[in-house]
């Protein structure tokens, strides 16, 4: 019985691995960049994405619930700190949740992510976050670039080159 749970326990990881291996960044192909306006987390102020023009712009879309966001959030972390004092942001998008289950989570796993909340999910339906974790890439001019479904460590490899190469273009 216990060799079973060990098996079924590392076929499960080698499966999660390979999901997250394999998710692929792909050209945004969905026509205009969808207004994005949100107040923040901490409900001070109203972060709109059209006021970061000039500036690389990862937004991610997820909620506390869902596996797959809580293991790359992570990465955006790093990511945001290889990029500190570069014209580029980290956004993430709160799919419908309460700020104190938000703010659990994100103090939980030491955290500080600018969250912005979607409390009706009117931003994902306009981005078309069909599903979670869903991550857009913004340039500099305010254009969605590439998206991605499903995890990914974004502070290294492909989307860390993805990156770069968009801060590397001129505005």
């Amino acid at each position: 019985m216990r060799i079973a749970f060990a098996a079924a326990a590392l076929l499960a990881l080698l499966a999660a691995g390979a999901a997250s291996a394999s998710t692929e960044i792909r050209p945004w192909k969905g026509g205009d960049t969808p207004p994005l306006a949100r107040a923040t987390l901490e409900g001070d102020r109203v972060v709109d994405l059209k006021d970061l023009k000039g500036r690389v712009v990862l937004i991610n879309f997820w909620a506390t619930w869902c596996d797959p966001c809580r293991e790359e959030m992570p990465s955006f972390e790093r990511l945001r700190e290889k990029m500190r004092g570069r014209p580029f942001e980290v956004l993430t998008v709160n799919y419908g949740e309460m700020p104190p289950r938000i703010r659990a989570f994100m103090e939980r796993n030491r955290l500080s992510l600018p969250v912005l909340m979607d409390p009706d999910k009117e931003s994902a339906e306009a981005w078309h976050a069909g599903g979670l974790p869903m991550t857009f890439i913004v340039d500099s001019r305010g254009r969605v670039r590439y998206s991605a479904f499903g995890e990914c460590d974004w502070s290294a490899g492909e989307p860390l080159r993805i990156v770069e190469a968009l801060l590397a273009e001129r505005p």
